[in-house]
Order: C-alpha cells, then structure tokens, then sequence
C-alpha cells in the first residue's frame, strides 16, 4: 500500500512542487504522466526515500517513511522498495549472477539461488548469468535492471521511464514484463514517464 497527503518539495533556492494525494491499494498499480520539468522524477525520489519531503507524509506498507532516520530508511527500502532508475547501476566490476546475488543479500543475508535462476531466465538472462554487466546490450542491461529492482520481491516497485527510448515493440515487452513480474512477486508497480503509449496499459493515471 502507497499513500502519500499534502506532499511537497523544493529544491534549496531553486523551483518547488506540490503533488495530488496518492492511495494505492496493495498489488495495484500507477502510472504518473506529465512532460519534462513538471516534477515526475522528484516524486518517484520522494516516494521511494532518496528525497526528504519538505512537507507531507509518505506511507509505505503501513509504514511512514517520512518519520524514519536515515539508517531506517535504507533498511526500509532495501527490504520493501524496487527501484528501476531511467540510468542503469550496476556494479561493473562484477557479472550479471553477482549483481544479483549482492542485491538479493541486502538488507538481509538471502542465497535464494532458485529465485535468481528463475528471473534470470523469465528475462531472459540465463545465458549472460556469467557476463560481466558491461558485455551486455543495452537491452540486456533494461532487463538486468528489472531484475534487480525485482529480485527481493518488493512490496512497491517504482520504475523512471523505464521504455523512453525504445521502439514500440520493445515499449510493449518491457511494460508487460514489469506487469507480469509484479504479479509474480505481489507488488505494487508505479511507472513515471512522459510516454504516451504506455497509457493503454494501465486504468489508474494520474496526469502532473
């Protein structure tokens, strides 16, 4: 469950938002609209903890993140939020099956080996389990990064613009695996985009 009331944020000296009210039931997704410069990344920051609100409350599995310290926080996000940035991170000394397992043991020591092989393959990364992540396409390197924002089975995935440059086969493939892989793993999903054609995919929008 995500709700949000009375959000706001503004950057020291420089531009301020005020954002609609959020109440997403468990299991239900989101899709956040609005061109560039309207605020869609500093929400999905505020929402997922990178960014202090300035003012408002954030609620996240009953949980109020807004209240928590820092440690809290990242103990908090690293068990119950999957985040899917619009730039790739990836630890690039190590390969795809390492990346995996590093994200799977935080914030709790996990070794749940059946779980990597299985979304590795549902994403088609089976066979790059042993690549380094910089050998990959940049395609292969999208699917990587839903895995990792998926592989802790996360109560809320949040996703920056996750098909923005692609074409709209792929657009297509990418938002029906971020569906299917939320259902699999009972989690909310939250997509924000300036993309149109993402629109027919989800019922509940809301427009900045």
């Amino acid at each position: 469950m995500v709700k949000t009331e009375g959000l706001q944020f503004k950057y020291p000296g420089g531009q301020a938002f005020e954002f609609p009210n959020i109440i997403l039931n468990s299991q239900e997704h989101l899709l956040v609209l609005g061109p560039s410069g309207v605020g869609k990344t500093t929400l999905l920051h505020l929402l997922s903890g990178i960014l202090p609100a300035s003012s408002g409350s954030i609620v996240i599995n009953e949980t109020e993140i807004t209240a928590l310290d820092r440690k809290g926080l990242d103990l908090f996000r690293g068990a119950y939020v999957g985040l899917i940035f619009q730039q790739y991170h990836f630890i690039k000394s190590l390969n795809v099956d390492e990346n995996l397992r590093l994200r799977q043991n935080f914030p709790k020591k996990t070794m749940d080996k059946e779980r990597r092989f299985a979304i590795a393959e549902r994403l088609g990364l089976t066979p790059y389990l042993k690549k380094k992540v910089m050998q990959l396409s940049q395609g292969q390197q999208q699917r990587l990064s839903i895995a990792l924002g998926l592989i802790h089975r996360p109560q809320v995935v949040f996703a920056d613009e996750p098909t923005s440059n692609l074409d709209d086969f792929n657009c297509n493939q990418v938002i029906n695996l971020l569906k299917d892989e939320a259902e699999l793993c009972g989690s909310s999903l939250v997509i924000i985009t300036h993309d149109q054609r993402v629109t027919q995919h989800f019922s509940n929008q809301i427009v900045l």
